[in-house]
């Protein structure tokens, strides 16, 4: 037995160490986009003990993520926020492995882990320096406790009160992984002890996320509705379109998962897991809203992989027809994770070209921008990207959305030294307002950049007010 468990332990940390190859390499594959510059902006300011004018509005007032972003680029850049997703996709990966172990198998739970972490979903966002990876670390830390409670003899009380904090954290740290609280509610109240159940787990986290509400959101209230709704309005697609969005990052994990409920062994296991890993699937179907879907799948991932590990477990039995040579199954199970792995880079590929690279955008200010200069953009976005690229060179230039510039007093003294069209940033009303301002204020084409994304390729035009 001995033996066996230092194969694992063994197994798993050459997975570990495959995924801080894999994710470390490749820390710079684009310039920061919008939410990355934004977050360490806001962990900037918050750290720093200024005003965070855009706290409430873009986060909700949450600074668990943006504060951690901001440490690693006072240490490396953006590689250092970046890797700060790097930590904790590891360390979640663990924690799958040890909440799997407690219910499953520890051949089973490696798989889960290994299935985990060759998730494309999994590698995009852990060199993203955004919140869905801390968020999911949370959720699964909940998980291992809920499931550590269950199997303990002793200090069951204790691992629930670590679930409720742990879920606590999570719901904090990005809004969305809240639709998993009613679930795992649910799943800790249908255990053996409901009164220990409601004393050490509901009634800790009801009463946190109480408090929270009360002193962090109620404040912002306003503020933080009228910014999710218009997101979630902006971003309304198709029940047909958008099942097909989603399930293109988690199909294989729930294919793998329904072959997991016919499972001889843990065919039930299979089934409450799956079943768990539906919230966000469903809240997103239920709205209609597209925006994030991409990354919020990882929620989906924490309780997919063990549920698709027995799948995997049981087609390995089907295919070597449960017979006694050991190396058929095996051989199987190793071609099928070959296929995932192959799977899991093309999609981490397609993730990482989804976002407009404006490193060429940035080397043309470097080089023709000057200090105290306004560059105009024809967006309410894109503004954070220019402002932590270039704002250490030019710390007293102005980089302003087309809504910022017009709401502010000065715009009727300043006029832009340049304007950016951007074709993935803008907006139609923004661009006409651009382009009026082109026309109007006598600017001429300075450059255009093609830029090249996984689904198509989008141009940014800057343009460079004549000198009178």
């Amino acid at each position: 037995m001995n033996n066996e468990l230092i194969i694992k332990n063994s197994s798993l940390l050459l997975l570990l160490l495959y995924g801080v190859v894999i994710t470390g390499v490749n820390l710079y594959f684009t310039s920061p986009y919008h939410d990355e510059a934004l977050n360490i902006l806001m962990g900037h300011q918050i750290l720093a003990k200024e005003a965070c004018p855009g706290c409430a509005q873009n986060t909700g007032s949450v600074a668990v993520q943006p504060i951690l972003a901001a440490l690693g680029d006072q240490v490396a850049g953006i590689a250092g926020s970046r890797a700060i997703g790097i930590l904790f996709s590891l360390s979640l990966t663990v924690l799958i492995y040890a909440a799997s172990s407690t219910v499953i198998p520890r051949t089973q739970a490696l798989f889960a882990a290994t299935m985990f972490l060759f998730s494309g979903p999994t590698l995009y966002l852990s060199t993203l320096a955004t919140y869905d990876i801390v968020a999911a670390f949370f959720l699964g830390l909940s998980l291992f406790c809920i499931l550590k409670a269950r199997s303990a003899s002793k200090h069951g009380d204790n691992w629930l009160f670590s679930a409720a904090v742990a879920l606590f954290f999570a719901s904090i740290t990005k809004y969305v992984v809240a639709v998993y609280a009613p679930f795992l509610l649910a799943f800790v109240l249908l255990g053996k002890n409901r009164l220990r159940s409601l004393i050490a787990f509901v009634i800790p986290f009801l009463f946190l996320v109480s408090l929270y509400i009360l002193f962090a959101l109620y404040p912002v209230l306003g503020t933080l509705r009228g910014s999710m709704l218009s997101v979630y309005n902006e971003s309304q697609v198709s029940g047909t379109q958008l099942a097909s969005w989603a399930f293109r990052w988690v199909a294989m994990p729930y294919l793998l998962a329904v072959f997991g409920m016919f499972h001889e062994s843990h065919g039930k296991t299979a089934v409450i897991f799956t079943i768990l890993s539906t919230p966000v699937i469903l809240f997103h179907l239920l709205t209609g809203a597209e925006q994030s879907i991409n990354k919020n799948v990882i929620f989906s991932l924490v309780f997919l992989a063990p549920a698709a590990a027995i799948g995997i477990d049981h087609l390995g039995n089907i295919f070597s027809f449960n017979a006694s040579m050991n190396w058929v199954k095996s051989f199987f199970i190793i071609v099928l994770f070959l296929v995932l792995w192959a799977f899991g880079l093309n999609q981490m590929r397609w993730l990482h070209g989804q976002y407009p690279d404006l490193a060429p955008v940035v080397e043309y200010f470097k080089h023709h921008g000057k200090d105290g200069m306004t560059v105009l953009l024809d967006s309410d976005y894109g503004d954070a990207v220019y402002g932590y690229t270039l704002g250490k060179i030019f710390p007293h230039a102005r980089f302003s959305s087309m809504a910022a510039y017009h709401s502010s007093r000065a715009s009727a003294q300043t006029v832009p030294d340049y304007i950016i069209l951007d074709d993935y940033y803008t907006k139609k009303p923004y661009r006409l307002k651009a382009l009026s301002h082109i026309r109007e204020g006598g600017y001429s084409l300075a450059k255009t950049f093609n830029l090249k994304l996984s689904w198509g390729e989008k141009s940014v035009s800057i343009y460079c007010r004549r000198i009178q």
